[in-house]
């Protein structure tokens, strides 16, 4: 072969080889879960038979946050209606309101949520009592062109403690305000961050929509940012206590929890799921999670020392068993990853648990899932009164019922019962479709939810 020749083939080789590799990248970028296979330990799973999963429930005249007091989703059944066809639910209030997923958090008879108005975005104040609007802070939305996929509104949730706010944008403004004292006031800015200016963030395709967790003298965000993953700040003066990790994207919200004997901080970020020590940012533990399109937005589920994590997107659940390792740390360890259609998908909701049953949306459908064995429930499926599955929505455990909230607008009640689906009522057409993704909030016998135009109030005493 002559010199030309050779030199020519190389180059073809090379040339191939690129392509090889580029492809390559693209494919796991495109399919990150394409090679995923279960796993199990054994031995795990057999301490997981005899474990306590319980967590005691938070009970209380107030539901601070995102998922409520303790971060679970779930709430106590003091006076609350368990039979919603003897008694359906009755309106007390709607008030209008804007674009967007915030839940309500509800503290002190006041109820708060984030929405987009114009082109602003909006923490807004009601009286939990009759819905009248008391105060709004605004600032603009900084996202008006098109082409995104958070023209909606705010995703976040507002955190209410020691007379403060804490709110997120969906750009990645973080707000804590002192609400006015009088009426007609506005709420002062106590201070303010730029999440991904300050933490060297790319505002991810569906927005922020991180909620704020207040733990002890800090509020912790998640900016997923290159200087950090998880953030903490003094939650009086809004100063850094600490950063955690590199990731990216990501769209789920922290919880925290005494784990192996030590307070942590869980976290899903962009590609994975980590344990931090609360006091002061020290990684315990990390177990790597990647998924399609980086999407990990619901918040982990605990359940007594375990850690479980469900995302959709072709990835599957998996469930951490958290102890202690000396010296103040703690170690995760995978007692069961189940992927794709072998476990559940939650999409952009958080589960909630049971006495060692996980509910919630698997992809479009509504499941019950063995926690202790990682297996569904055979032949368990969320449908309404037509018989008609739910497709997609949200999900709040009410003592040993669920309140069930559709994409579409519909609110069902149920059992939490694992061995089979029972429907206690169904209230329709009083939300608007099809992107009521705000989970409803349960306080003394009054369910609170919203959709893109207005904030809804229900009578749901017994």
């Amino acid at each position: 072969m002559t010199r030309p020749r050779r030199y020519l083939l190389i180059s073809v080789l090379l040339v191939l080889a690129g392509l090889v590799g580029l492809s390559w990248q693209i494919f796991r970028l495109r399919f990150p879960n394409a090679f995923d296979r279960e796993t199990e330990d054994a031995a795990e799973v057999e301490k997981l038979k005899a474990a306590d999963l319980g967590r005691p429930v938070t009970a209380g005249a107030d539901w601070p946050q995102f998922l409520g007091p303790n971060r679970d989703g779930t709430a106590p059944a003091d006076d609350f209606n368990q039979d919603w066809k003897a008694k359906p639910p009755q309106v007390l209030w709607t008030t209008p309101g804007g674009g967007g997923y915030s839940s309500c958090a509800v503290a002190g008879g006041r109820v708060y949520t984030q929405d987009k108005l114009g082109g602003d975005e909006r923490v807004i104040c009601l009286d939990a009592a009759d819905g009248k609007p008391l105060w709004e802070h605004r600032s603009p939305a900084g996202y008006e062109r098109g082409g995104n996929n958070y023209m909606a509104g705010p995703r976040a949730t507002p955190a209410v403690h020691d007379g403060r706010v804490y709110a997120v944008g969906a750009v990645g403004k973080f707000v804590c305000l002192k609400p006015p004292t009088q009426p007609g006031e506005k709420p002062a800015v106590l201070w303010e961050h730029d999440l991904p200016a300050e933490f060297r963030a790319e505002t991810a395709e569906w927005g922020y929509a991180c909620s704020p967790l207040v733990e002890g003298d800090q509020v912790i965000v998640q900016p997923a940012g290159r200087d950090g993953a998880v953030v903490a700040f003094d939650r009086v003066t809004g100063e850094q206590r600490w950063a955690v990790g590199k990731a990216q994207k990501g769209y789920s919200s922290p919880v925290a929890a005494t784990l192996g004997g030590v307070r942590q901080v869980v976290a899903v970020t962009g590609d994975a799921i980590i344990g931090i020590r609360a006091a002061d940012g020290q990684l315990l533990w990390e177990v790597p999670w990647v998924t399609q399109f980086g999407v990990n937005a619901a918040s982990p589920v605990i359940a007594g020392g375990y850690v479980f994590v469900s995302s959709e997107y072709t990835k599957g659940c998996t469930l951490l068993n958290v102890t202690a390792a000396g010296d103040g740390k703690a170690a995760a360890k995978v007692v069961y990853f189940r992927p794709g259609s072998r476990g559940m998908r939650t999409k952009q909701s958080t589960a909630v648990h049971r006495d060692g049953f996980v509910y919630g949306f698997d992809e479009s459908v509504f499941r019950c899932l063995n926690l202790r064995a990682g297996t569904k429930v055979e032949d368990y499926e969320g449908r309404d009164a037509a018989n008609r599955l739910f497709g997609t929505g949200t999900v709040t455990r009410v003592g040993d019922q669920l309140v069930i909230q559709t994409a579409a607008g519909g609110l069902y009640l149920a059992d939490a019962d694992p061995t089979e689906f029972k429907l206690r009522g169904q209230v329709t057409g009083m939300l608007s479709g099809p992107e009521c993704w705000a989970t409803p909030t349960v306080v003394n016998g009054r369910l609170y939810t919203r959709d893109g135009e207005k904030v809804l109030c229900l009578d749901v005493r017994k």
